[in-house]
């Protein structure tokens, strides 16, 4: 996974670990931070049975709580309380009885994953964590404050926690995978749940660095047919060089699809299993952790991302150099940036902003109206940023003034930028 990447100092032995939640199962796996593939954890010793049911139960009698199978088994005995749908309850916020009791859903939650964390082993889980990357269907600003609430009552031993949407995880374990997997378009078909979902991942290597969309589509209610099934692929396949496939979820299990699979396997790669997800989390988290060279070459543009870079022209040493602000592919709840410089002179300084979507780029001219008349290079602005959308950037501005000299005003600027039009 990390070969070609040094040791993070002294963490050669602790361990990455991506953790797939979702409301009807989650799915664990863990790699070490100085390389190898990952590998899933599974839940019954000697099997390949990686999910394990996102459910907790409260035996009042005893005030013990249960995870996952062992949960379900104590509530269909009639010992336990179960408690299903945590991540949606955490989302909702509204308290959840269980018995006689009311419980904070987002503790629930926490609850949940420290515990089943335990399949990893408690020392390990606890001691040996150098990364936790959750992973979830669809990642927003809502969701990743409620994950981030539920990790931090789990009190792990870490400060690097990451979250990831599938279609991100999906990117992340393609990139890791041999290139002729991703040399054309890549695709996983998902069915779980009754519902049929694809992802499709596409490079544009026109651009530099590699910029790489996921395409999402969902079929709500589809037909389990091979027939049914078939069309969708076609679809998905028609006028695309599609090297690779995906096909993961438990409504792939049987052999109902033939006729599918052989079109699908006609010059291409067809996988099948339920641990994509887990294992992208892994790869993704150590990208964060120590970026290797095939992460900088290549940026994943996914619907809650930052779509283009942010940067000034500087004066540094005497020449003039680019000052990057904002990179593209980060989350854009998580983009933001404070920094402080000196105006060269006047009253105004421009931002350049260069889409990677292959629209050209153009400068932005901010003004500070009435900003005190000072010599060149003798007034400090302090600038922070931050995003409101994935294409609307709020930036405050303060004048810091330039020492003695020239004293601080402190005055506040508010600015808008739109990034796209």
């Amino acid at each position: 996974m990390f070969l070609e990447k040094g040791n993070l100092p002294g963490r050669k032995n602790r361990i990455i670990i991506g953790y797939d939640l979702s409301d009807e199962h989650s799915q664990i796996s863990f790699c070490r931070v100085d390389g190898g593939e990952p590998e899933t954890v599974s839940v019954v010793e000697g099997e390949e049975q990686y999910d394990f049911p996102t459910v907790l139960a409260r035996r009042p009698d005893m005030n013990q709580w249960f995870f996952g199978r062992e949960a379900r088994r104590e509530a269909e005995s009639g010992n336990g309380i179960l408690v299903e749908h945590l991540l949606t309850l955490a989302l909702t916020e509204e308290t959840v009885a269980v018995g006689t009791e009311t419980f904070s859903p987002v503790a629930l939650l926490a609850l949940f994953m420290k515990r089943s964390l335990s399949l990893l082993g408690m020392d390990r889980a606890v001691e040996e964590t150098e990364a936790l990357a959750v992973t979830v269907e669809s990642l927003d600003q809502r969701t990743a404050q409620v994950l981030a609430e539920a990790v931090s009552i789990m009190q792990l031993q870490t400060e690097h926690v990451f979250f990831q949407s599938y279609g991100e995880c999906f990117y992340q374990y393609m990139l890791h995978q041999p290139r002729e997997l991703w040399l054309g378009q890549s695709l996983v078909c998902e069915y779980e749940g009754g519902r049929l979902k694809t992802y499709r991942m596409e490079c544009n290597r026109r651009t530099t660095p590699v910029v790489v969309l996921v395409e999402e589509r969902v079929y709500p209610d589809p037909e389990k047919s091979d027939k049914a099934l078939f069309s969708v692929l076609e679809e998905s396949c028609k006028s695309r060089v599609v090297s690779s496939a995906y096909l993961v979820g438990t409504g792939f299990e049987g052999d109902w699809y033939q006729d599918s699979l052989r079109y699908l396997c006609r010059g291409r790669r067809v996988f099948r299993g339920n641990n994509l997800y887990s294992k992208g989390a892994c790869y993704g988290a150590g990208e964060r952790l120590q970026p290797g060279e095939i992460g900088k070459q290549y940026v994943f543009l996914g619907r809650d991302t930052l779509k283009a870079n942010l940067g000034m022209n500087v004066l540094r040493g005497g020449e003039d150099s680019y000052y990057a602000l904002l990179n593209a592919g980060v989350e854009w709840y998580e983009a933001n940036k404070q920094c402080e410089f000196y105006l060269e002179s006047g009253n105004s300084f421009s931002i350049i902003i260069t889409p990677l979507t292959g629209k050209e780029s153009k400068e932005v001219e901010i003004i500070l109206n009435d900003l005190p008349v000072r010599s060149e290079r003798a007034t400090r602005i302090r600038m922070t940023l931050s995003l409101e959308s994935e294409s609307d950037v709020a930036i405050t501005l303060e004048d810091l003034g330039f020492g003695e000299i020239y004293p601080a005003t402190h005055m506040i600027w508010h600015e808008k930028l739109r990034m796209t039009d």
